[in-house]
């Protein structure tokens, strides 16, 4: 009796992704791209050396691959807010790798699971590696502080489930489409998903073709980011009017 349930959760799921498809094919089909590119990068990596450093740094390159196709399959399901979540991982992951490239002798700490020598805090490790500027290092800090509202609990894990029908407000169980939410997704995708390419690209060979496939998905990844911040700036230009 129980199983009915959850399989009709799971159905819903699935209609969920084949309207993701239908509706939003254009967003699908940029972060398939991008992560089928980040697969192929990864069966070029040529690491530099073999220090405890580099396996570290090879492994974090490796496990965000794990979170953004994770994220990507979530956000495509209608699963919006635990794709957000995984993006907190995706970030403090590109954090070490930049903390481990200045700090190499602290790699141990990722490669041996021990209580009294865990890994930096992420606030420690935004301040400690190099930033190009500052005003790159304080919009790092808007970053975690924006994913951390999906890493913990916050209004925005229920305020998309509460919705008022004849004068009640009623929540709903399961997921649903919106179109809104995914964008939302897709834009955090897109920006982890660059970071982590340009990441990845230090250790392909120059020669190699995956460069300019690369450098082309940047153009669109860059190009739909952009294109969400004027379309929220945009909205904020109403509001500001309406008020």
């Amino acid at each position: 009796m129980y199983i009915k349930h959850l399989k009709e959760m799971e159905s819903e799921a699935c209609e969920v992704s084949r309207l993701t498809s239908s509706k939003s094919q254009g967003i699908v089909n940029l972060l398939q791209r991008a992560l089928s590119i980040y697969a192929f990068g990864m069966s070029l990596e040529h690491a530099p050396d073999n220090t405890d450093a580099t396996l570290a740094r090879m492994g974090l390159i490796s496990q965000n691959f794990n979170s953004l196709k994770a994220a990507v399959d979530l956000a495509c399901r209608g699963y919006y807010l635990q794709t957000m979540g995984l993006l907190r991982n995706v970030y403090e992951n590109w954090l070490a790798f930049w903390y481990l490239s200045k700090y190499p002798a602290e790699a141990e700490r990722w490669l041996h699971a021990r209580w009294d020598s865990q890994p930096p805090k992420a606030e420690t490790m935004k301040n400690k590696i190099n930033h190009p500027s500052k005003s790159m290092k304080a919009k790092l800090g808007e970053l975690n502080a924006e994913l951390c509202r999906f890493a913990h609990t916050d209004p925005v894990a229920i305020l998309p489930l509460l919705s008022a029908r004849e004068g009640e407000t009623t929540v709903h169980f399961g997921v649903t489409y919106n179109a809104r939410l995914l964008n939302a997704c897709a834009y955090g995708i897109s920006l982890w998903m660059g970071n982590m390419l340009d990441v990845l690209a230090l250790w392909i060979p120059e020669g190699s073709d995956w460069h300019k496939q690369k450098g082309r998905l940047m153009d669109e990844l860059i190009a739909f980011i952009e294109g969400c911040n004027e379309e929220l700036s945009g909205q904020e230009d109403v509001d500001n009017s309406d008020s």
